[in-house]
């Protein structure tokens, strides 16, 4: 599965090409980009400029629009970095042919545990903060992240003949969904101690796996009563 290439949708992403004759520093190029990391996850988009970069990375601001011609394209990379990180961590979602309630399991705690990985809040709320200015950012993320996980549950789904399911793709999101619980919210808000929240993830899966498979059991049909024999006229 290819990651997402957050550099198509966010303008100037990619690294400015070199100029002939003075190839990039390559340390200095990722001290820049650990440092716009860290700016851009602690202040947002508006209040990050490439002066507090600069200063953060220990170059100057010259330098760094040698490896970055504009903020918008420093931010394009560190998105498209953290979300590749993220979405090749999904290639590992493989149900295989396991019995429903083996696979349903092993999905849902892989799912819970990423999402409340502390990198995936991270850019949960970077692309959420900054949703209005880059259209399209969260559109393409979620395309390319959730969309093909709900999508390999939905196609497991359609192969399991013990479940009866008229809508695999909506039962898929609802799954996900009965899974991230208010998980992510409380994480996000801080409302609970991250450690309480992660050490549930195991009971809040097997919970969601026995709910959803309870509903969708395929049930046999209940037997019809033998007809009634009559003989001359009565009841047999």
């Amino acid at each position: 599965m290819a990651a997402p290439a957050v550099h198509d949708f966010v303008p100037a992403a990619v690294p400015r090409a070199p100029r002939p004759g003075r190839p990039l520093d390559a340390a200095k190029h990722e001290r820049i980009l650990r440092a716009a990391r860290r700016a851009f996850l602690a202040h947002g988009f508006r209040a990050t400029s490439m002066e507090l970069v600069a200063r953060a990375a220990g170059v100057s601001k010259v330098t760094v629009y040698s490896h970055f011609e504009s903020k918008e394209g420093l931010f394009g990379a560190i998105v498209d970095e953290m979300a590749r990180r993220l979405v090749g961590r999904i290639d590992r979602f493989a149900l295989g042919d396991a019995p429903p309630e083996v696979a349903l399991r092993d999905v849902g705690r892989r799912y819970l545990e990423l999402a409340l990985a502390t990198s995936s809040l991270a850019l949960h709320r970077l692309v959420v903060a900054e949703s209005a200015r880059f259209k399209r950012l969260g559109r393409e993320i979620y395309r390319s992240g959730p969309t093909q996980v709900v999508g390999g549950l939905a196609e497991f789904l359609m192969r399991q003949k013990s479940l009866r399911i008229e809508d695999p793709h909506l039962a898929a999101e609802q799954f996900f969904g009965m899974v991230l619980g208010h998980a992510q919210i409380r994480l996000l808000l801080g409302a609970r101690p991250a450690r309480e929240v992660r050490g549930a993830i195991a009971r809040s899966v097997d919970h969601a796996v026995a709910i959803f498979l309870r509903g969708t059991a395929r049930r046999p049909r209940p037997h019809s009563p033998a007809p009634t024999r009559r003989l001359h006229g009565t009841v047999a």
